[in-house]
C-alpha cells in the first residue's frame, strides 16, 4: 500500500513534480499578471486619447454653435424663426453628445469601450447636423446674393 500512496502523491496536480515546475508555474503567473497590467495601461491610454479627441470636438462645436447664434441674431424675422428651430435642434444634438461624452469620461477603463461607439455616433450626428446647417443657406442669405 505504501507504493500506491506514493504513486498518488507523485501524480497529484497540486504538488509540482520538480522544483523547476514550480518556478515555471510562477513565471506563467507573473507573465499573465504582466499581460493584464499592460492591457489595462493600453486601454487607459486609448480612453484618454478618445476623451481628448472628443473634448476638442465638443469645444469646436460649442464655438460653432455660438457663431450660429450670433448669426441668427442678425437675421431677418423670417430667417430668425428658421435659425431658432435649427439652433434648438443643434443644441439638442449637442446635449446628447455631451451626455455620451460624460458617460465615457466617467466610465472605468474596463467599461469605456462599451460606450465608445455611442459617443462616436452622437458626435458624428452632431457633425452632420452642423454640416447640413452650413450647407443650406437661409432665405436671407439667398436674398443677399441676388
Amino acid at each position: 500500500m505504501a507504493v500506491a500512496c506514493d504513486q498518488n502523491r507523485q501524480t497529484s496536480p497540486s504538488q509540482p513534480r520538480s522544483p523547476g515546475a514550480a518556478s515555471g508555474m510562477e513565471k506563467l503567473k507573473q507573465d499573465a499578471k504582466d499581460a493584464v497590467t499592460t492591457s489595462k495601461a493600453y486601454l487607459i491610454q486609448q480612453k484618454e486619447q478618445l476623451e481628448k479627441k472628443l473634448a476638442d470636438k465638443m469645444t469646436d462645436f460649442e464655438k460653432r454653435l455660438s457663431e450660429l447664434k450670433s448669426k441668427s441674431v442678425r437675421a431677418g424675422d423670417r430667417a430668425k424663426s428658421e435659425w431658432n428651430n435649427t439652433l434648438a435642434q443643434l443644441q439638442e444634438k449637442e446635449q446628447v453628445a455631451a451626455d455620451k461624452f460624460k458617460q465615457l469620461k466617467d466610465s472605468t477603463a474596463d467599461k469605456w469601450q462599451d460606450l465608445k461607439s455611442g459617443a462616436e455616433a452622437a458626435f458624428a450626428d452632431l457633425e452632420k447636423a452642423f454640416k447640413d446647417v452650413v450647407g443650406h443657406p437661409t432665405e436671407d442669405d439667398k436674398g443677399a446674393r441676388k
